[in-house]
Protein backbone atom coordinates (compact mmCIF):
# COMPACT_ATOMS: atom_id res chain seq x y z
CA UNK A 1 0.00 0.00 0.00
CA UNK A 2 1.07 3.58 -0.62
CA UNK A 3 1.71 5.36 2.63
CA UNK A 4 -0.61 8.35 2.78
CA UNK A 5 -0.38 11.49 4.91
CA UNK A 6 -2.45 14.69 4.61
CA UNK A 7 0.37 16.57 2.91
CA UNK A 8 2.93 14.09 1.64
CA UNK A 9 3.07 10.73 -0.06
CA UNK A 10 5.93 8.23 -0.15
CA UNK A 11 5.33 5.35 -2.51
CA UNK A 12 6.50 2.34 -0.51
CA UNK A 13 5.58 -0.03 -3.36
CA UNK A 14 7.99 1.48 -5.90
CA UNK A 15 10.67 -1.05 -6.91
CA UNK A 16 14.24 -0.61 -5.67
CA UNK A 17 15.61 0.97 -2.52
CA UNK A 18 14.81 4.57 -3.52
CA UNK A 19 11.26 5.91 -3.48
CA UNK A 20 9.62 9.07 -4.88
CA UNK A 21 8.38 11.61 -2.33
CA UNK A 22 5.44 13.88 -3.15
CA UNK A 23 4.88 17.06 -1.14
CA UNK A 24 1.51 18.79 -1.40
CA UNK A 25 1.80 22.37 -0.22
CA UNK A 26 -0.23 23.68 2.68
CA UNK A 27 -0.05 26.20 5.50
CA UNK A 28 3.17 25.78 7.42
CA UNK A 29 4.45 22.72 5.52
CA UNK A 30 8.19 22.90 6.10
CA UNK A 31 11.12 20.83 4.82
CA UNK A 32 14.44 20.99 6.64
CA UNK A 33 17.60 18.92 6.75
CA UNK A 34 18.07 16.66 9.75
CA UNK A 35 21.41 14.92 9.38
CA UNK A 36 21.14 12.56 6.39
CA UNK A 37 17.35 12.97 6.16
CA UNK A 38 14.63 15.43 5.22
CA UNK A 39 12.46 16.48 8.17
CA UNK A 40 8.91 17.33 7.13
CA UNK A 41 6.55 19.01 9.54
CA UNK A 42 3.43 21.11 9.89
CA UNK A 43 2.31 23.07 12.96
CA UNK A 44 0.80 20.90 15.71
CA UNK A 45 1.90 17.70 13.98
CA UNK A 46 4.77 15.35 14.61
CA UNK A 47 7.71 15.65 12.24
CA UNK A 48 8.41 12.84 9.75
CA UNK A 49 11.93 11.93 8.64
CA UNK A 50 12.78 10.60 5.19
CA UNK A 51 16.41 9.51 4.71
CA UNK A 52 17.91 11.02 1.56
CA UNK A 53 19.42 7.65 0.72
CA UNK A 54 15.89 6.31 0.23
CA UNK A 55 14.66 9.07 -2.08
CA UNK A 56 14.66 8.78 -5.88
CA UNK A 57 13.11 12.21 -6.48
CA UNK A 58 11.00 14.83 -4.74
CA UNK A 59 7.97 16.49 -6.34
CA UNK A 60 7.12 19.67 -4.42
CA UNK A 61 3.69 21.05 -5.30
CA UNK A 62 2.38 24.42 -4.20
CA UNK A 63 3.34 26.30 -1.02
CA UNK A 64 6.13 24.30 0.60
CA UNK A 65 8.68 26.07 2.80
CA UNK A 66 12.09 24.68 1.89
CA UNK A 67 15.10 25.26 4.12
CA UNK A 68 18.21 26.06 2.06
CA UNK A 69 20.16 23.26 3.72
CA UNK A 70 17.45 20.79 2.75
CA UNK A 71 17.79 21.79 -0.91
CA UNK A 72 21.56 21.49 -0.72
CA UNK A 73 21.19 18.11 0.94
CA UNK A 74 19.05 16.89 -1.96
CA UNK A 75 21.56 18.25 -4.47
CA UNK A 76 24.52 16.60 -2.75
CA UNK A 77 22.66 13.29 -2.47
CA UNK A 78 21.74 13.36 -6.17
CA UNK A 79 18.01 13.62 -5.44
CA UNK A 80 16.35 15.87 -8.04
CA UNK A 81 13.56 18.16 -6.86
CA UNK A 82 10.84 19.40 -9.21
CA UNK A 83 8.77 22.38 -8.07
CA UNK A 84 5.20 22.56 -9.35
CA UNK A 85 2.37 25.02 -9.17
CA UNK A 86 -0.71 23.52 -7.55
CA UNK A 87 -2.22 22.99 -11.00
CA UNK A 88 0.70 20.71 -11.87
CA UNK A 89 2.65 23.03 -14.16
CA UNK A 90 6.42 23.10 -13.67
CA UNK A 91 7.96 26.03 -11.83
CA UNK A 92 11.59 24.93 -11.59
CA UNK A 93 14.02 22.01 -11.33
CA UNK A 94 16.80 21.37 -8.82
CA UNK A 95 19.43 18.97 -10.13
CA UNK A 96 22.18 17.64 -7.92
CA UNK A 97 25.24 15.45 -8.26
CA UNK A 98 24.40 12.80 -10.82
CA UNK A 99 24.26 9.14 -9.75
CA UNK A 100 25.23 7.68 -13.11
CA UNK A 101 25.83 3.95 -12.85
CA UNK A 102 28.64 4.21 -15.42
CA UNK A 103 30.40 7.59 -15.28
CA UNK A 104 32.46 6.68 -18.36
CA UNK A 105 29.40 6.16 -20.58
CA UNK A 106 27.62 9.49 -20.37
CA UNK A 107 24.97 10.86 -22.65
CA UNK A 108 26.39 14.21 -21.59
CA UNK A 109 29.61 13.71 -23.54
CA UNK A 110 27.71 13.01 -26.76
CA UNK A 111 25.35 15.93 -26.30
CA UNK A 112 28.23 18.31 -25.73
CA UNK A 113 30.34 16.98 -28.59
CA UNK A 114 27.67 16.56 -31.27
CA UNK A 115 24.86 19.06 -30.84
CA UNK A 116 27.06 22.10 -31.39
CA UNK A 117 28.21 20.74 -34.75
CA UNK A 118 26.37 21.36 -38.04
CA UNK A 119 23.35 19.10 -38.20
CA UNK A 120 23.53 18.27 -34.52
CA UNK A 121 20.14 19.68 -33.57
CA UNK A 122 18.64 18.03 -36.66
CA UNK A 123 19.80 14.68 -35.28
CA UNK A 124 18.18 15.52 -31.97
CA UNK A 125 14.94 16.45 -33.73
CA UNK A 126 15.02 13.21 -35.72
CA UNK A 127 15.43 11.21 -32.50
CA UNK A 128 12.54 13.04 -30.87
CA UNK A 129 10.23 12.42 -33.84
CA UNK A 130 11.24 8.77 -34.04
CA UNK A 131 10.39 8.29 -30.36
CA UNK A 132 7.01 10.00 -30.86
CA UNK A 133 6.26 7.70 -33.81
CA UNK A 134 7.25 4.66 -31.74
CA UNK A 135 5.06 5.74 -28.83
CA UNK A 136 2.05 6.42 -31.10
CA UNK A 137 2.36 2.98 -32.70
CA UNK A 138 2.44 1.42 -29.22
CA UNK A 139 -0.63 3.44 -28.22
CA UNK A 140 -2.44 2.26 -31.36
CA UNK A 141 -1.76 -1.37 -30.43
CA UNK A 142 -3.15 -0.76 -26.93
CA UNK A 143 -6.26 0.93 -28.33
CA UNK A 144 -6.53 -1.69 -31.10
CA UNK A 145 -6.79 1.12 -33.59
CA UNK A 146 -4.25 2.23 -36.24
CA UNK A 147 -3.19 5.75 -35.36
CA UNK A 148 -0.43 6.32 -37.90
CA UNK A 149 -2.76 8.30 -40.17
CA UNK A 150 -3.29 10.92 -37.44
CA UNK A 151 -0.99 13.88 -37.07
CA UNK A 152 0.53 14.38 -33.62
CA UNK A 153 -1.50 17.56 -33.08
CA UNK A 154 -4.77 15.97 -34.20
CA UNK A 155 -4.22 12.92 -32.02
CA UNK A 156 -3.46 15.01 -28.93
CA UNK A 157 -6.61 17.04 -29.55
CA UNK A 158 -8.70 13.89 -29.97
CA UNK A 159 -7.37 12.34 -26.74
CA UNK A 160 -8.00 15.59 -24.85
CA UNK A 161 -11.59 15.69 -26.12
CA UNK A 162 -12.12 12.11 -24.96
CA UNK A 163 -10.94 13.00 -21.45
CA UNK A 164 -13.22 16.02 -21.46
CA UNK A 165 -16.25 13.87 -22.25
CA UNK A 166 -15.54 11.77 -19.16
CA UNK A 167 -14.76 14.44 -16.55
CA UNK A 168 -15.48 17.84 -18.13
CA UNK A 169 -13.18 20.48 -19.58
CA UNK A 170 -11.85 21.92 -16.31
CA UNK A 171 -11.05 18.60 -14.61
CA UNK A 172 -9.57 17.15 -17.81
CA UNK A 173 -7.19 20.11 -18.07
CA UNK A 174 -6.21 19.74 -14.41
CA UNK A 175 -5.49 16.03 -14.84
CA UNK A 176 -3.34 16.76 -17.90
CA UNK A 177 -1.35 19.45 -16.09
CA UNK A 178 -0.78 17.28 -13.03
CA UNK A 179 0.35 14.35 -15.16
CA UNK A 180 2.86 16.63 -16.90
CA UNK A 181 4.23 17.63 -13.52
CA UNK A 182 4.57 14.01 -12.41
CA UNK A 183 6.33 13.15 -15.67
CA UNK A 184 8.68 16.10 -15.18
CA UNK A 185 9.72 14.67 -11.82
CA UNK A 186 10.39 11.23 -13.26
CA UNK A 187 12.30 12.72 -16.21
CA UNK A 188 14.55 14.65 -13.84
CA UNK A 189 15.31 11.40 -12.00
CA UNK A 190 16.12 9.54 -15.22
CA UNK A 191 18.45 12.30 -16.39
CA UNK A 192 20.28 12.18 -13.04
CA UNK A 193 20.73 8.44 -13.52
CA UNK A 194 22.39 8.87 -16.92
CA UNK A 195 24.79 11.50 -15.63
CA UNK A 196 23.04 14.78 -16.44
CA UNK A 197 23.21 16.51 -13.08
CA UNK A 198 23.57 20.15 -12.12
CA UNK A 199 27.32 20.23 -12.68
CA UNK A 200 26.94 19.29 -16.35
CA UNK A 201 23.90 21.23 -17.58
CA UNK A 202 25.72 24.62 -17.69
CA UNK A 203 28.55 23.06 -19.70
CA UNK A 204 26.29 21.98 -22.56
CA UNK A 205 26.40 25.59 -23.84
CA UNK A 206 23.16 25.43 -25.84
CA UNK A 207 19.46 25.72 -25.12
CA UNK A 208 17.89 22.28 -24.84
CA UNK A 209 14.85 21.26 -22.80
CA UNK A 210 15.69 17.57 -22.67
CA UNK A 211 13.78 17.11 -19.41
CA UNK A 212 10.66 18.64 -20.94
CA UNK A 213 11.00 16.69 -24.17
CA UNK A 214 11.50 13.41 -22.30
CA UNK A 215 8.46 14.11 -20.12
CA UNK A 216 6.39 14.81 -23.24
CA UNK A 217 7.54 11.58 -24.89
CA UNK A 218 6.76 9.50 -21.80
CA UNK A 219 3.34 11.11 -21.69
CA UNK A 220 2.38 9.12 -24.80
CA UNK A 221 3.10 5.89 -22.90
CA UNK A 222 0.71 6.97 -20.15
CA UNK A 223 -2.19 7.91 -22.44
CA UNK A 224 -3.80 4.46 -22.50
CA UNK A 225 -3.69 3.82 -18.72
CA UNK A 226 -5.29 7.24 -18.17
CA UNK A 227 -7.93 6.69 -20.82
CA UNK A 228 -8.70 3.19 -19.58
CA UNK A 229 -9.11 4.42 -16.00
CA UNK A 230 -11.40 7.26 -17.07
CA UNK A 231 -13.55 4.98 -19.24
CA UNK A 232 -13.90 2.45 -16.42
CA UNK A 233 -14.86 5.11 -13.92
CA UNK A 234 -17.22 6.81 -16.35
CA UNK A 235 -18.94 3.48 -17.00
CA UNK A 236 -19.59 2.97 -13.31
CA UNK A 237 -16.91 0.33 -12.80
CA UNK A 238 -14.22 0.19 -10.11
CA UNK A 239 -11.18 2.31 -10.70
CA UNK A 240 -9.26 5.34 -9.47
CA UNK A 241 -10.86 8.76 -9.45
CA UNK A 242 -8.26 10.72 -11.41
CA UNK A 243 -9.75 14.04 -10.31
CA UNK A 244 -8.35 13.16 -6.87
CA UNK A 245 -4.65 14.05 -6.76
CA UNK A 246 -3.63 11.17 -4.49
CA UNK A 247 -5.38 8.59 -6.68
CA UNK A 248 -3.85 10.11 -9.81
CA UNK A 249 -0.40 9.77 -8.21
CA UNK A 250 -1.25 6.16 -7.36
CA UNK A 251 -2.03 5.35 -10.99
CA UNK A 252 1.10 7.15 -12.15
CA UNK A 253 3.32 5.23 -9.73
CA UNK A 254 1.77 1.94 -10.84
CA UNK A 255 3.37 2.64 -14.24
CA UNK A 256 6.46 4.57 -13.11
CA UNK A 257 8.87 1.63 -13.30
CA UNK A 258 7.94 0.95 -16.94
CA UNK A 259 8.11 4.66 -17.77
CA UNK A 260 11.56 4.86 -16.21
CA UNK A 261 12.68 1.86 -18.27
CA UNK A 262 11.37 3.50 -21.43
CA UNK A 263 13.09 6.77 -20.57
CA UNK A 264 16.45 5.06 -20.10
CA UNK A 265 15.99 3.08 -23.32
CA UNK A 266 15.06 6.16 -25.35
CA UNK A 267 17.97 8.17 -23.98
CA UNK A 268 20.29 5.32 -24.90
CA UNK A 269 18.92 5.54 -28.44
CA UNK A 270 19.65 9.27 -28.43
CA UNK A 271 23.24 8.58 -27.38
CA UNK A 272 23.63 5.98 -30.12
CA UNK A 273 22.19 8.38 -32.69
CA UNK A 274 24.67 11.06 -31.71
CA UNK A 275 27.58 8.64 -32.06
CA UNK A 276 26.98 8.09 -35.78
Amino acid sequence: MMRTEPDWLLDETAPGPRKPLYLRGGAGLNVALDGPALRIRRPARAAVLYPLARLARVVSSGAVQWNCEALLGCAEAGVPVVFLHRDGTVRAYLHGNARSRDPHDLLYTRLRARLTRPGGMARYGAWRQAMIDTAIRALGRQMQEPLTSYSEIHLRRSLAQTRQRHVGVVQAALIEQRVRGLLAGLSAQVLEEVGLGAARWPKLEFALDLAGDLAELLGWALEWPLLEALQTRFGGGPGPDLTDEAQLIGLFEAHAAELRRLGLEWLNQLRQGLER
